[in-house]
């Protein structure tokens, strides 16, 4: 038997091993934007009614997804007032009464029983480019150009002005979260993150000290269901527990190197949900417990968005596709780890690499030959490194 014929039987084998180990998905659907499915793969903001309903914002238009079929909402021209402001929906919410809010480039609509709300009074909104919109109790937080935030309680509004006497640093806001455990708001921006515990009428702003661990711009923020905040931008994720305690959860090297970051979730059994360009990861307890790519049926690696729902489901959004996978019945074993190890067997024979310098030990022993040794066999290295790692794997 030849030891090329041995290198393909063990890869072979190393690679049923890693198919039994992974736990399967029960179901990966996938959507296409069209008249009858989701109206753009272009998706800015995702929201979830109190009966299940998905809203997806999209740059063609709002898409609802009830678990069986799909509505899409366009703008209507004939009759302006009666529709959305625009078909490049920026926002989507639900308010404590099930109310949906929805930002546009060119003002605030609210869907009230039936009856469309149209705000566009610059007395009230100091930018009508509304591209977040947050519920925080009875509060609803809404980001507004570079106009900083803006807040609807029981019928007034309140402008947070940037540099203003209540403190926001911010100008542009670029994400928003709530610690579910203590309800504090913090809203993201170029110049850091700003935090307020208070309610009420009178809000204090402060600013949240971040730590070196994270010395790029800050990407995105979200609120842990189990107490304190994510913090994360392009190569790492860090998690912030009140008042100060600031740790490393994990950084793009850890998932594969060169990974980049483009959004989080978190699941109802602790896993993170790590989008990424090269799909996602299920991160737990320091080691990653699944990843999903094309493979596994997203239709593209390049994750943009990824948004958990109330049946935990996990929808990703993609440029080609939007869609949601659902765990497997199986339940995966405790501390099995999924290795993210690839193999590729040698086919042409490539000149070896100049060695670096070693540090060599105090005794050395000088060895003289008439001629130079053969430079090393790299299907050796090969074989003896599939056979160490079959030999972990298996605990023999």
């Amino acid at each position: 038997m030849s030891r090329l014929f041995q290198a393909g039987i063990l890869a072979l084998t190393l690679c049923g091993l890693l198919v039994l180990s992974s736990p399967a998905m029960a179901e990966v659907v996938t959507f296409a934007a069209g008249p009858d499915q989701i109206s753009s793969t272009g998706v800015l903001d995702i929201a979830e009614n109190p009966y299940g309903d998905l809203f997806f914002g999209t740059d063609n238009g709002l898409s609802v997804y009830n678990g069986s079929s799909w509505r899409i909402i366009h703008r209507s021209f004939t009759d302006p007032h009666a529709s959305l402001l625009s078909d490049h929906v920026l926002a989507v919410e639900f308010d404590g009464d099930g109310t949906l809010w929805m930002g546009f480039p060119n003002g605030l609509e609210r869907l009230e029983g039936g009856a469309w709300v149209i705000l566009q009074d610059q007395q009230l909104l100091k930018s009508l480019d509304i591209h977040g919109i947050l519920r925080r109790g009875r509060e609803m937080w809404v980001s507004a150009g570079n106009a900083g935030l803006h807040r609807y309680l029981d019928g007034t509004w309140t402008w947070f002005q940037p540099g203003g006497p209540e403190g926001l640093g911010c100008n542009y806001i670029t994400d928003m979260a709530t610690d579910p455990a203590t309800g504090t708001f913090y809203a993201a921006c170029r110049e850091g993150i700003w935090f307020t515990d208070d309610t009420g009428e009178s809000i204090r702003f402060s600013a949240l000290k971040l730590p070196r661990l994270i010395p790029d711009p800050v990407r995105g923020i979200h609120g842990d269901p189990f107490g304190g905040l994510y913090v994360w931008n392009a190569s790492a994720v860090l998690h912030f527990t009140p008042p100060g305690t600031w740790r490393m959860v994990l950084t793009s090297p850890d998932l594969l190197q060169g990974v980049d970051i483009t959004d989080l979730q978190v699941g109802a059994d602790r896993i993170l949900w790590v989008a990424t360009n090269n799909g996602i990861y299920g991160w737990r307890d320091g080691a990653v417990r699944d990843h999903l790519d094309t493979f596994s049926g997203i239709g593209n690696n390049a994750v943009k968005r990824v948004y958990l729902d109330s049946a935990q489901r996990l929808w990703f959004v993609t440029a080609d596709t939007v869609g949601y996978a659902t765990m497997g019945t199986q339940a995966q074993a405790p501390g099995a780890v999924i290795p993210i190890t690839t193999f590729e067997l040698p086919t042409t024979p490539v000149p070896a690499e100049p060695a670096l310098p070693e540090l060599t030990p105090a005794i050395s022993v000088t060895m003289t030959s008439e001629r130079p040794p053969a430079p090393p066999d790299p299907l050796t290295g090969f074989l003896q490194g599939i056979q160490a790692f079959l030999k972990k794997l298996t605990g023999g």
